[in-house]
């Protein structure tokens, strides 16, 4: 059976760059504190006590605590899940970095003075072999580690189907420098699931961020069937891409920040086309063994080019023939109505 490749995002990964400071990783995303919530009973027991483990549901779609829920986490903003209270507890934090919504870095020094990198994803996918993994408990939730050297990675499982976490990556440095990564690991990423189940800061979208918007939820399945067939599969990837697959055939939304090239240019391949209604995107055709075609829409910009962009991907094997740069901008024409007005 021919095994469909995930897209990379080639034309995008040129062109982002980190967004600094404060972490609103897109024009208009200023942070906001929303009432606080009520944490469900048990919530907050000590998490060495086998009965404060949270009993997470296979129920698809459905987190293991509403606190988790895709639709909230999508508006969370990860530095903020990470401040400097917290940082403190492990070393000196420095300055703040984030390369997309759900991911926030800080490169800091840990108490003894030597290199400490602290990376938090949020709704981060795992694979039926992380959940099998995932043997430890830590803040309630079911946990899995991995140690490669001076780097230790450790997630917490929010949803189980499709799996999802809340994962930390620590790195502390090289050689002699090095010391043990996954202590500070557990004490920030312990910190960072009770700040979620709390009142972290988030994002308040400005006009035309789709910031909010479900990639899987979006997309109308029968316009897919033209070039997936009736039953196309949907997969999930983080909380803001999502993929179709049939007929040897594949169909991507990415919702992401990037820094807009000036030239507008987000691949060397890249032609400007209309779209109607005023609207341009960024087209480029990449010939490789699975040919696809590649369109970039600019939903928002500020005045330092920081930008939101929406990115629809369609390719297929060689052997399957059809345009796919028509069929891209018609499943960019069929989404581009349902997304927030720019």
């Amino acid at each position: 059976m021919h095994v469909v490749p995930r897209f990379r995002a080639t034309a995008v990964v040129a062109a982002a760059a980190l967004l600094m400071a404060g972490c609103a990783t897109g024009p208009g995303l200023a942070k906001t504190n929303s009432p606080r919530r009520t944490v469900q009973a048990g919530a907050e027991r000590d998490p060495a006590d086998p009965s404060a483990t949270t009993r997470p549901s296979a129920q698809p779609g459905k987190p293991v605590d509403p606190a988790f829920a895709a639709e909230r986490l999508r508006l969370v903003d990860p530095c903020a899940v990470i401040e400097k209270d917290l940082l403190e507890t492990v070393g000196t934090p420095s300055r703040y970095s984030s390369s997309n919504y759900t991911r926030c870095s800080n490169y800091m020094k840990d108490k003894a003075g030597k290199t400490l990198s602290v990376t938090i994803d949020i709704g981060y996918s795992l694979t039926s072999t992380d959940l099998k993994n995932a043997t430890k408990t830590i803040a309630g939730l079911k946990s899995g580690e991995q140690k490669l050297s001076s780097s230790c990675f450790i997630t917490a499982v929010t949803q189980e189907s499709p799996g999802m976490a809340v994962r930390v990556q620590i790195t502390t440095g090289s050689g002699s420098e090095a010391a043990e990564p996954c202590e500070p690991g557990r004490k920030v990423l312990e910190g960072a699931i009770r700040k979620l189940r709390g009142n972290p800061a988030k994002y308040s979208p400005g006009k035309g961020s789709p910031v909010e918007v479900d990639p899987c939820e979006i997309v109308d399945k029968a316009m897919l069937s033209p070039v997936l067939g009736a039953s196309p599969r949907a997969l999930p990837f983080g909380l803001h891409q999502c993929s179709w697959t049939g007929q040897s055939a594949q169909m991507q939304l990415d919702i992401k920040t990037v820094r807009i090239p000036k030239d507008g240019k987000f691949d060397s391949k890249s032609v400007e086309v209309d779209l109607g209604d005023g609207l341009k995107g960024y087209q480029a055709f990449k010939d490789t063994s699975y040919p696809s075609c590649e369109l970039v829409i600019v939903r928002t910009k500020d005045t330092s080019d920081a930008g939101e962009i929406v990115e629809f991907i369609v390719g297929g094997s060689k052997s399957k023939e059809f345009d796919r740069c028509e069929a891209t901008q018609a499943f960019a024409k069929a989404v581009l109505p349902k997304l927030p007005s720019a």
